[in-house]
């Protein structure tokens, strides 16, 4: 087969895999797939890659001959032999683009030496008057077929599922939706398009929302426009679902930072969170004693008094809701959710000292 048809089955060959190794593709890892897949022709002088590096192309030729060494098993296996410190995508992207060319190069009439070093060539069908000689109309249509099946296959791959989240997305099971989000929370900006009921309104409710967090046993919380809601299967969360798709955004990491002080304020509070908001999605979960106004899910207050404050993946939007208070027994996590790579900055909280303002001298024990 010829140069470009090699890159279009090598983008074939990466998609294919990144859809069942349910690896979302980037295109750098396609442009490295599509170079690997013209690599194996090393062994051919005057092809395109021969031409690049005469000093490898020339002897190899010559001593063993097209399509033996670079074009074998043997070559694959060391490949991924080789490529198995780096990232995973870029290593799929190599050993799939790679693979693909001698796999190619068997529908030719002649065929590879895929078992090299044994001489004995391996073709693809067996009867050689439906295999396709290089530049052929055959050829031709061979190609045109394979980029028609690369965009489906590219669509499924981008989904970052795998085949069996296909078919877990295709029947729309929300346990099973709860189930991969616990397994790959930490991979992705997450979120749900849901098909179902308001527990509270009887209304339908559809759409696609952020994933805030998990919630209880078996639910999620999500992230509207009319605020954090609760979504699970049955009548106690805001929200029943009857249909659920998890569906992965864009790559992200979670940093953790820990917030404790035994007296301070919640104007010291959103103080240490702001730095943190400047390079990413921030939430808290931990409690905390104050008189503040609760907002479920997320702030939920309990006590004689509701003052012990529990936060579930409350946001500081939230908190920017309550009044200037004194904020005693302060234990919470915040996660920072960024881009990878990202740098989150240290913080501390301002403790309050001894001239402690009337609010502050009526909650002390």
């Amino acid at each position: 087969m010829i140069a470009p048809s090699h890159i279009v089955v090598g983008q074939f060959a990466y998609f294919f895999a990144a859809a069942v190794a349910g690896h979302k593709p980037h295109l750098g890892e396609a442009l490295v797939a599509a170079a690997a897949a013209l690599l194996p022709d090393l062994d051919k002088r005057d092809g395109m890659v021969g031409r690049w590096f005469p000093w490898i192309s020339g002897p190899v030729e010559y001593w063993v001959g097209h399509r033996t060494t670079t074009h074998s098993l043997l070559a694959t296996v060391l490949l991924v032999l080789v490529t198995w410190p780096l990232p995973d995508g870029y290593r799929l992207a190599l050993i799939a683009g790679f693979a693909s060319h001698p796999i190619a190069d068997m529908i030719t009439p002649a065929g590879v030496a895929w078992l090299w070093p044994s001489r004995v060539r391996c073709v693809l069908p067996g009867n050689e008057k439906y295999r396709m000689p290089p530049m052929s109309l055959g050829e031709l249509w061979f190609v045109i077929v394979i980029a028609a099946l690369t965009i489906p296959v590219a669509a499924v791959a981008q989904h970052g599922a795998g085949p069996l989240g296909t078919v877990r997305d295709m029947l729309g099971w929300f346990t099973d939706a709860r189930t991969h989000y616990d397994a790959h929370k930490s991979e992705a900006d997450w979120w749900l398009d849901v098909a179902g009921q308001d527990n509270r309104a009887f209304k339908p409710v559809q759409g696609k929302y952020r994933v805030i967090g998990p919630w209880q046993n078996g639910g999620l919380i999500l992230e509207t426009p009319a605020g954090p809601v609760t979504v699970c299967r049955e009548g106690t969360c805001d929200w029943y679902a009857e249909r659920a798709v998890l569906v992965r955004g864009d790559d992200e990491q979670t940093t953790v930072r820990t917030l404790k002080a035994k007296a301070t304020t919640t104007e010291a509070l959103l103080a240490a969170l702001t730095p943190l908001e400047r390079v990413g999605q921030v939430y808290l979960i931990g409690r905390l004693r104050a008189r503040v106004p609760p907002a479920p899910p997320t702030i939920t207050a309990t006590g004689t008094e509701r003052e012990i404050v529990t936060l579930t993946y409350a946001s500081p939007s939230a908190l920017r809701n309550w009044p200037a208070t004194g904020v005693f027994d302060l234990d919470v996590t915040v996660q920072v959710r960024l881009a990878p790579g990202e740098v989150v900055p240290d913080v501390s909280i301002a403790a309050s000292g001894g001239d402690l303002d009337a609010e502050l001298r009526r909650h002390l024990p």
